[in-house]
């Protein structure tokens, strides 16, 4: 547990983090501010639904994520496992308490915080959007587009309650997220980057290069496809149906991902740990 919170506070405690929480705080907070400021809406509709950061596929915030979406969990990691492996630290954790529990510990705080901080996130951009645009305001036929088809996974959500579904794609797109954080962790523990500058590179142009792969690969059957699932507008637009069953394999196969490339550091590195 005192691994656990030591990497906590040392990942708040990165400038790398803290930087990234600042942007994106700021791009929370503005696109729905500066969303309401644009003349167009009054013709399109006022509903916060159609506005919030994932939902709104034309404002400046959704394109910013969506350009940042391999950068974040790179930086989330805070090259915390990087900088104590190149520097004396490493050795003087290792030799201080149980060595498999430092490896735990740190897939653990990467995870954690980065799923925590882009829900939080996700939030504050959620109630500045509800705050700015009317609850009760009427459903427009721009607004119907929207709405998931009856068969998606997301419908059911819809159905009970709009925010529902919002909060399942916030949900979704945090836990993508954090999963791509241990990824970029694996990335530092397997392969020997020595240059700071690298260890950014390197996990960004991976993450790249697989989230581009598996969209090839499943190009012709977007229901498997995580970066189609986490889009809350694709439920109102694809043709194929994504069914719960659907979501559940998608994650599970990155999670058997994320634990064999995880498996294959612990390895590497076990005669130091």
């Amino acid at each position: 547990m005192s691994y656990f919170i030591t990497d906590v506070k040392k990942l708040y405690k990165s400038s790398l983090v803290r930087w990234m929480l600042l942007a994106i705080l700021l791009v929370m907070i503005l696109d729905p501010i500066s969303i309401s400021l644009n003349k167009w809406i009054d013709i399109e509709g006022k509903n916060p639904f159609q506005y919030w950061l994932l939902m709104d596929s034309v404002s400046w915030g959704n394109k910013v994520y969506h350009a940042l979406f391999c950068v974040f969990p790179v930086l989330s990691t805070g090259l915390v496992y990087f900088n104590e492996k190149h520097s004396s630290v490493y050795d003087l954790l290792i030799s201080r308490g149980h060595k498999g529990m430092y490896y735990l510990a740190k897939m653990c705080s990467t995870f954690w915080v980065t799923f925590f901080n882009f829900t939080v996130l996700f939030l504050i951009n959620i109630f500045v959007t509800y705050l700015i645009f009317p609850i009760d305001a009427p459903q427009t036929e721009y607004y119907g587009y929207l709405i998931p088809k009856a068969e998606m996974f997301s419908y059911v959500f819809y159905e009970k309650n709009p925010l529902d579904m919002v909060f399942l794609y916030v949900f979704l797109n945090a836990l993508t997220i954090a999963l791509n954080s241990l990824i970029v962790l694996a990335v530092h523990e397997i392969i020997p980057l020595r240059n700071r500058y690298l260890a950014l590179l390197v996990p960004f142009i991976l993450l790249y290069l697989l989230k581009y792969l598996v969209g090839m690969a499943q190009a012709g059957c977007p229901n498997m496809n995580l970066n189609v699932i986490i889009q809350p507008q694709a439920a109102s637009v694809l043709v194929n149906t994504i069914y719960m069953e659907d979501v559940r394999l998608a994650f599970g196969i990155l999670i058997v991902f994320v634990i064999f490339l995880q498996g294959i550091g612990f390895l590497k590195n076990r005669e130091s740990l």
